[in-house]
């Protein structure tokens, strides 16, 4: 049972990170809104003492949130009034903020003050480890004593002065309550003379883990969760702290125990998931807000008219994003800082604007310029798809180009749209064109597939010359584009290739057949083995220089392969030495005439 006890510290602990993760009511939240700088300084300065120093620091950031919004909202107004006093707006610097100085001042001394209290926490942890090590120490040595009237009374004032030692390192706790667990269980075991007492002292720790049970069984009245959950995790401790009861009734005490401790923690856990889902959603209509935002400024303005909208837009999101309530905890800081971020970039960018308004105008006139010349010189190209991205290109630059003077705006950007449209119509009116002439390319390329389908049949009169000039007018057929011409391309291709293929055959033979009548005839002349010797031996030579012309070729694609055109070059090899290769067959073959000639 004690052992399921400490188990159940996991339990305990995840609800006390749910709790702990979660940040301050909205209440807070609406309640700071409605505080002026000065009194989020002296609510900020009010945090410092405070003994809660987590939640100190969450209200802390908070304040800071609702400062900094308070301080972007007072920044139009500001500079209209610099504006009304007669400044330019470019010259715009924000005042010295004092309040700002005196709130990153409470931080920086609450940091200081969290440090120094972390560290006394960790200096008390140590100390109330010794103190716990040295009571296990004493406990040890009257379990292993013989037993006196006195010990079990001594035991008892162990057991109250270990219960009154509070919070140890974390690391050390488990193993510290499994060795006092044991050392208490291992003497009650061993009483005998004092059964009586150890009876009653049972008796004892039975009536105090039934009060435990009430006391846990109370919470569910709680309505303060966190609170709810402190109590509880001190009802544990003073549960392991009791000592043992009766065995044959130890686990239905500690059922009844854990069932309603079971109950605060589901419903911790229901309120905790109830919270996350509404954050979340809550964080997603932020995160729009953001993206808006975001995209509002992708494109920054060029005139003040312009600057203004926008500056309008941003402060409609910003309203917005007041009237939504808080976000995941670990979500807080990065989606503020990004929404901030935006109207920082707003703002910054604005100043800019006033500042360089005018000064670099005629520059960016003479730029602009360059582009339109740019452009005018590429209206007439025939080359449309590189021409296109060269404009595209120039539309980039364009875009980075700030404004030039207003007289000029309007006429240098008439000037620049005309030079595209120009293009970009002759373009469209190009290909207008070859579409109509694709659907006649199309037409011609299925006749000419038609036609080698009917040389195809057997019997079909084919010849060289014929299949020449159907290659020639296959490749004067006019333009097909992408997929359909490789279709037509494979048919093509499926049905010529072996009908050259099938000439070259036929050729092929009658050379053979030629080759054979010419050794006959020269077999029977005076001197006719002679002859045919030297014929044989020319035709070997000539075999031997094709495989050495193939080999010098082979080995040259190397050097080719990591060329810039190495495509198209080693297409060029490999035709050569097809047509060597096939060279090479058509005179093995006769040689082999030759040899046959001898037998």
């Amino acid at each position: 049972m004690n052992s399921q006890s400490e188990n159940y510290n996991e339990q305990l602990n995840l609800a006390e990170n749910l709790i702990n993760q979660q940040e301050e009511d909205q209440s807070n939240r609406d309640k700071f809104s409605r505080l002026t700088k000065e009194e989020i300084i002296e609510a900020a300065e009010s945090l410092i003492q405070t003994a809660d120093v987590k939640s100190a620091y969450e209200n802390l950031l908070l304040l800071k949130e609702i400062y900094e919004k308070h301080s972007a909202d007072e920044k139009p107004a500001q500079i209209q009034e610099w504006i009304a006093a007669g400044n330019d707006p470019k010259d715009f610097v924000p005042s010295n903020d004092e309040l700002k100085s005196k709130l990153h001042d409470i931080f920086n001394r609450f940091h200081k003050l969290r440090e120094e209290e972390k560290k006394r926490a960790e200096e008390e942890k140590l100390a109330n480890l010794k103190e716990k090590q040295a009571i296990l120490v004493k406990i040890k040595a009257l379990v292993d004593t013989e037993e006196t009237e006195n010990t079990l009374a001594e035991l008892r004032e162990l057991m109250r002065s270990w219960k009154e030692v509070r919070t140890i390192p974390k690391e050390y706790h488990d193993a510290l309550a499994s060795e006092y667990r044991l050392l208490i269980e291992k003497y009650y075991d061993n009483l005998s003379i004092f059964n009586e007492l150890k009876d009653l002292d049972r008796e004892k720790n039975l009536e105090i883990k039934i009060e435990l049970i009430k006391k846990v069984e109370a919470l569910k009245e709680e309505g303060s969760m966190r609170k709810a959950i402190v109590t509880l995790n001190k009802y544990h401790e003073d549960w392991k702290n009791a000592g043992p009861v009766r065995r044959e009734i130890s686990e239905e005490i500690w059922t009844r125990f854990k069932a309603a401790s079971d109950l605060i923690i589901d419903r911790i856990k229901q309120q905790r998931a109830e919270l996350d889902a509404k954050r979340q959603v809550n964080l997603e209509k932020k995160l729009l807000l953001v993206e808006k935002s975001e995209t509002a400024i992708t494109a920054l303005p060029e005139t003040t008219s312009d600057w203004q909208k926008l500056g309008k837009e941003l402060d409609s999101y910003f309203e917005e994003w007041k009237k939504i309530g808080p976000v995941p905890s670990q979500n807080n800081e990065e989606i503020w800082a990004r929404f901030q971020g935006v109207r920082n970039t707003y703002y910054t960018a604005r100043k800019n604007y006033f500042k360089d308004l005018n000064k670099n105008k005629a520059d960016n006139l003479k730029l602009k310029e360059a582009l339109c010349e740019k452009a005018e010189a590429l209206k007439d190209s025939e080359e449309f798809m590189k021409t296109s991205d060269k404009l595209k290109e120039l539309q980039e630059q364009w875009k980075k180009i700030g404004p030039v003077p207003d007289e000029h705006n309007q006429p240098i950007w008439n000037r620049f749209r005309a030079a595209f449209d120009h293009f970009f119509e002759r373009r469209n009116a190009f290909f207008d064109e070859r579409k109509k002439q694709e659907s006649g390319a199309v037409q011609a390329r299925e006749a000419i597939i038609t036609l080698l389908q009917e040389l195809s049949i057997e019997g079909a009169e084919i010849s060289f010359e014929k299949l020449k000039n159907i290659q020639n007018d296959w490749n004067n057929a006019g333009f097909v584009s992408g997929k359909r011409f490789h279709s037509l391309n494979n048919k093509y291709q499926k049905i010529i290739d072996p009908l050259f293929q099938k000439l070259r055959e036929e050729n092929k033979q009658d050379r053979v057949k030629n080759v054979k009548n010419y050794v006959e005839g020269m077999k029977n002349s005076a001197d006719g083995q002679s002859k045919l010797k030297f014929e044989e031996r020319k035709l070997r030579d000539l075999i031997k220089k094709i495989e050495d012309e193939i080999s010098t070729i082979d080995n040259n694609k190397s050097f080719f392969q990591l060329s810039k055109n190495a495509d198209s070059v080693l297409k060029q090899f490999d035709e050569k030495i097809r047509k060597l290769q096939d060279q090479k067959e058509r005179l093995l073959a006769e040689l082999n005439v030759y040899k046959q000639s001898k037998s």
